[in-house]
This record gives structure tokens, C-alpha cells and sequence, in this order.
């Protein structure tokens, strides 16, 4: 179920294909891995990759684009957003993106500290008073770094948590009903009850819901028309749906997210182009200031040295040697990646509307297409 093997991909910008040219041509690029045009037969290699994933794993429908400097170079789309409407995968079809929405909660943040409307080192009591006592020290860093100890509420429930209705109260009755995993800052631990509770205290601070915080801060003046909160209720224009597969491997509906369980642990959906323009809104200050992006790329070193890999809902870790910044995503019927080269100016998003399949798969064989001088893509 996936389109024509003949479209290898959309050179949507002839412009940055002639740069990347004339940098080869005259020895502007490095030795070390940098973003080129794969030939014909390397992107028909990556087509016939992908295309095998799909069918192996009863995926319905996927996109891949690459992007340099929020300028899309590649952009190709398989199969079915919808399977019961066969509509089919298009350069506009929103997906949603789970845990990659954390990225943009903790850009939320470092706005507010910009304007001094937030410490990242204040008590999450002084915004929530009426958290439980145990968690008690517990810092707005702390929960954007996973550092923060408080269990994490899909954990406990599973990820069926987020195909229900819930109050804030009703999250954290559930992250209470386990002790706390460790003192605050002593160790770490994804979880998404600290993105949860982020998200109220940006909701408390700026006095109205996140979905409204994120776009007349961030969405609106990026130019992101597509992304917001994946509210099940609401109107989205070109939504694909969600699947997952039953005991005997067919193909079921996965009920969409709803918002009000997740906030922006991962309740948002996007296109590649929206993310294509968030890719190059952190490339310079239009947005944050140098000072923000460091502290967001910055790894949290804990006290007995470890290095924990993960700024503030972003994670750091090297790939291949490449310095990254990176993030997958899997909630109700979808998984996706988002992930930055930024010292090879480059981008990889990936989108899949099936649940519990690998984007970083994916990823992995779009980055080594693209940047051939890392050799085979992992297996």
C-alpha cells in the first residue's frame, strides 16, 4: 500500500541542490560527513528500503523530506493517510507527532524566562501549590530534563492513557500512586508527567490553554498553519488517521489523542513543511536568543558526573560523531522523527501512521542516503 516507485522524490528548491553543487566543486565542504544529491540509483535504493518497511510491518501510510535550513530538497510520500477513504499521503497530510511536542513546550518555557516571567530553577509548587508534598523541590528544569523523579503517568497506565479524557487532577492521581523513581536531580528517567505538569505551569503563568500559548507565540509567527494540539474534536483539515495492528496482524483504527491527557507531553500534530520551518527558526535568533537554544541543546550532567544525553526536550546524543538534536515521537496510531545536524545544516523528519513501528529505522536510511560518507545505514 504505498505509491508509485517511480517518484523517487521533490527537489523543491533547485536553488540549495546548485549550493550543495558548488560547494563539492570547489572544496568549500569538508572531508566529514556533509548533506549531497544521492544519485538516482541511491534514492531508488531508499524508495525500495522504505517501501519494504512499510509493507513488512502493515504501515498504511508515511512521508520522509530532508531539509536544509528549513528548505526542503526531498520530500516523498507512500500509501494512505486514510484507509477506509483512500486518501492517499500528500505533502499537506498532519500527522500527529507525540513526544516530539515537547520540544516546543520547552521552547514555550525559554520564552517566558526571557521575559523574567520564569525561572527555570523555580519550585514547581510556587506555580502549582496544590501538587503532592513528595514532590516537593521538584524544579521546572528538573521536569523539562526528565531529571525530576516524578513517575511517569503512561508508564503506569500505558500508552491507552491517552485515548481518554482526563483533568490534570486525574494525571496526577496516577503519577502519585507511585513513589517518586529517585530524589529530584539526582537521576534520570523520561517522563511524561514532567511535560505535563511544564505545560500547566505555562498555561498558569500565561493565563489561557497551551494549544492557544503555542500558537500566537510560536506556530503563528513561524508560519506554521498546520500545527497545534491534536484535539479529536477539531476540525484539521487534510488529518490522517491513526492505525495499529490487532493479535493476528490486520490492520485496526487507533482512536485519536486526546489533548486534554497529554498537553504538550505529545498531544500536537504537524507536516513536514511546518517542521521544515521550525528547522530554520533555530538556526538563528528569530525566535529564541543564542543564549536559550544553548541551554535547550546543553546536556543535563547529573552530580555523579553522568552525562544524561538529553537537554530540555531535546536529546543531544552524538550520531556517528555528528553533533544532533534530536527527538522520535509515538502516541495513538503514529510514530515520527525529527532530527537536526545543525554543523551540516541539515534536517530528517519522518512521519508514519502506524503505532509501535521504528522511525529510527527510517531515519537512519534517509541520513545515510543523504550523507553518504557515513557509510551503510545500520541494519
Amino acid at each position: 500500500m504505498v505509491t508509485s516507485p517511480n517518484r523517487f522524490g521533490r527537489y523543491r528548491s533547485s536553488a540549495i541542490v546548485h549550493f550543495v553543487f558548488a560547494l563539492l566543486m570547489f572544496g568549500a565542504v569538508e572531508s566529514s560527513a556533509q548533506i549531497v544529491q544521492p544519485s538516482d540509483e541511491a534514492l531508488a535504493e531508499l524508495d525500495e528500503t522504505i517501501q519494504s518497511y512499510l509493507k513488512e510491518n502493515n504501515i498504511p501510510g508515511g512521508l520522509i523530506a530532508v531539509a536544509t535550513r528549513g528548505e526542503i530538497i526531498h520530500l516523498r510520500e507512500y500509501g494512505m493517510a486514510n484507509v477506509e477513504l483512500a486518501v492517499p499521503v500528500s505533502d499537506k497530510t498532519v500527522f500527529e507527532i507525540g513526544s516530539i511536542s515537547k520540544q516546543f513546550v520547552s521552547a514555550a518555557a525559554m520564552l517566558l524566562v526571557e521575559e523574567g516571567k520564569l525561572d527555570l530553577d523555580d519550585p514547581i509548587h510556587r506555580h502549582l501549590p496544590d501538587l503532592p508534598s513528595e514532590w516537593l523541590g521538584v524544579t521546572m528544569r528538573q521536569l523539562l530534563s526528565h531529571t525530576s523523579g516524578i513517575p511517569d503517568y503512561e508508564e503506569i497506565r500505558s500508552y491507552d492513557v491517552y485515548r481518554f479524557r482526563l483533568t490534570p487532577e486525574e494525571v496526577i492521581r496516577i503519577a502519585h500512586s507511585r513513589p517518586v523513581d529517585f530524589a529530584p536531580g539526582t537521576g534520570w528517567y523520561y517522563s511524561n508527567t514532567g511535560y505535563f505538569l511544564a505545560s500547566m505551569i505555562v498555561e498558569r503563568i500565561e493565563g489561557r490553554p497551551l494549544g492557544q500559548v503555542l500558537e500566537s507565540r510560536i506556530f503563528g509567527p513561524l508560519g506554521m498553519a498546520q500545527t497545534g494540539m491534536a484535539d479529536p474534536a477539531s476540525i484539521i483539515r487534510h488529518r490522517s488517521a491513526g492505525y495499529w495492528v490487532n493479535k493476528a496482524g490486520e490492520l485496526i483504527n487507533r482512536n485519536p489523542t486526546e489533548t486534554s491527557s497529554t498537553l504538550g507531553a505529545g498531544g500536537m500534530l504537524s507536516t513536514a513543511h511546518d517542521m521544515a520551518r521550525w528547522d530554520a527558526a533555530l538556526y538563528d535568533d528569530q525566535l529564541l536568543s543564542d543564549k536559550s537554544r544553548e541551554i535547550l541543546w546543553t546536556p543535563v550532567v547529573l552530580p555523579d558526573g553522568r552525562n544524561t544525553e538529553y537537554g530540555l526536550g531535546w536529546g543531544v546524543r552524538p550520531y556517528d560523531g555528528l553533533r544532533s538534536q534530536n527527538h522520535g515521537g509515538q502516541v495513538a496510531g503514529f510514530v515520527a522523527n525529527f532530527a537536526r545536524f545543525p554543523d551540516q545544516d541539515a534536517a530528517i523528519i519522518v512521519f508514519m501512521n502506524r503505532y509501535r513501528v521504528s522511525s529510527g529505522y527510517i531515519k537512519a536510511a534517509v541520513l545515510h542516503t543523504f550523507m553518504p560518507s557515513l557509510g551503510p545505514a545500520p541494519e
